[in-house]
């Protein structure tokens, strides 16, 4: 019988085969932490990488490994902004920052976001998709602060890319930022009547102790179908005392991290035969893609193929 681990214990890495397989190690997994559904305090929420190598790092941050180094980071302000401006109809001035995060990622706009799911066959599905013959993973948070509200420090980081005009920014420079928001206002009292808490120490703590597993209004029909959920990444903070900052990088989530339930290694030989015990249980491209014609068409075409 396989061991089962907990968050913060070593992870298994037996290699999964089979859709049989993991559903099997998935169904094991739910009764160790979910039990009989009544009275759990976890989640859990998955995330497949279709090649080991991958890092656990939001796509606007990738390639970015030190902060004197320019890539497409340093340009998120204009990716976001352009993309408002070029389809306000869709990304809208009134949306809460991590709403417009969540909404532009789905559209193909790299953010500082990390796509995970709360159903284990879609992330089984993205660890499949592509690199045949290249073993995959997928990872199983165990998430203990499951509730639907989001706290205001969560839109305050979402919106990094306008209070820090993407450089470094002192913390406390950001707090002031963010403590004038629309968005801040329940935040806002508690500061006021707790006047002693020093903003600094307190975002530190926000941003270096918490992995924010993000629940976001559901504005297209893909976010659905995939039950798409988000970790949300802050800036890396530098400095000591009064001169903490956030550094114009963001650090990859570690794969050992203690919010990490089970790590499942996808055999890459068996991707293909995974992938069509997949699409017999409704799970493929053209179904968790379907408001893409694109996507349906090629789906199509793939299935005559199939056929043929």
């Amino acid at each position: 019988m396989t061991k089962l681990y907990g968050p913060g214990d070593d992870l298994m890495k037996d290699t999964i085969k089979s859709l049989t397989e993991y559903i099997e190690q998935v169904s094991a997994l739910n009764d160790k932490f979910l039990g009989n559904g009544h009275c759990s305090v976890y989640e859990l929420l998955y995330r497949g990488h279709s090649d080991l190598k991958y890092e656990l790092l939001p796509s606007i941050a990738r390639g970015k490994t030190f902060s004197s180094l320019v890539t497409l980071f340093d340009g998120e302000r204009n990716l976001i902004e352009m993309a408002k401006n070029k389809v306000p109809e869709v990304f809208k001035d009134d949306m809460k920052p991590i709403e417009l995060l969540a909404l532009l990622q789905h559209y193909g706009i790299p953010t500082r976001l990390l796509d995970i799911t709360e159903n284990a066959l879609v992330a089984l599905y993205f660890s499949c998709c592509n690199h045949p013959g290249v073993d995959g993973e997928v990872f199983v948070f165990a998430n203990s602060d499951n509730h639907v509200d989001n706290p205001p420090i969560i839109n305050a980081v979402a919106d990094t890319y306008r209070l820090t005009r993407g450089c470094e920014y002192s913390l406390d420079h950001f707090f002031k930022a963010a403590f004038n928001q629309p968005y801040f206002i329940e935040q806002k009292h508690i500061f006021e009547i707790c006047n002693d808490l020093s903003a600094p120490d307190w975002i530190e703590d926000c941003c270096s102790n918490n992995i924010w597993f993000v629940h976001v209004t559901t504005h297209v029909l893909r976010q659905q179908l995939q039950q798409g959920r988000y970790i949300l990444f802050p800036n890396e903070i530098v400095g000591e005392g009064d001169d903490k900052a956030f550094d114009t990088i963001i650090k990859p989530l570690d794969k050992g991290h203690a919010c990490i339930a089970q790590k499942f290694i996808i055999d890459g030989n068996s991707k293909e035969t995974i992938l069509r015990d997949l699409r017999s249980c409704g799970i493929s491209k053209s179904t968790l893609f379907c408001d893409s014609i694109d996507e349906v068409c090629k789906g199509i075409v793939e299935q005559v193929k199939r056929r043929l």
